[in-house]
């Protein structure tokens, strides 16, 4: 998508801090607040931007235990449709992939501790859709700057 240079700008802005006023965006980016909002409401109904969020500390919070885990999963529908709904109910999922190849699902979790995790598992696989699990615990996060992939295409063409 061919973005203008004020709307990269906007964007580049908002990554850094989303708080800003409509005022300070436009000023950091060379136009009127007016214009600011008006360009960053089409960019929302365009579906650039998706929503403004809060990033939390999962440490500070008590969610200091995160693991991905890989699932092979039965094809019957029913099965597959029970475990899905599970998992996107269940407060410790932050995030399901559906994959091509070798497995079927990728999941990101975050827990309290690992009797949590455990327990999160064990109910996993009641559902009788799992034929396979494949678990990764994370000891330590070296990066976690999400916004890094799209500050390329924000710098310009």
């Amino acid at each position: 998508m061919k973005l203008r240079d004020k709307d990269r700008c906007i964007l580049r802005v908002l990554m850094e801090n989303g708080r800003l006023s409509y005022s300070e965006v436009g000023r950091r980016c060379g136009i009127s607040r007016q214009v600011a909002f008006e360009r960053v409401h089409r960019l929302t109904e365009e579906g650039i931007i998706r929503g403004f969020s809060v990033r939390l500390d999962a440490d500070k919070l008590g969610f200091g235990f995160m693991a991905y885990v890989l699932l092979i999963v039965k094809p019957e529908e029913r099965l597959r449709d029970e475990l899905t709904n599970f998992l996107r109910s269940n407060r410790n999922v932050r995030r399901i992939q559906l994959l091509f190849g070798r497995f079927d699902f990728f999941l990101e979790l975050l827990f309290r501790n690992k009797e949590e995790m455990t327990e999160f598992i064990r109910r996993m696989h009641s559902f009788g859709a799992v034929e396979r699990t494949e678990t990764f615990i994370v000891y330590q996060t070296v990066k976690d700057v999400p916004e890094d992939p799209f500050l390329e295409c924000l710098d310009g063409d």
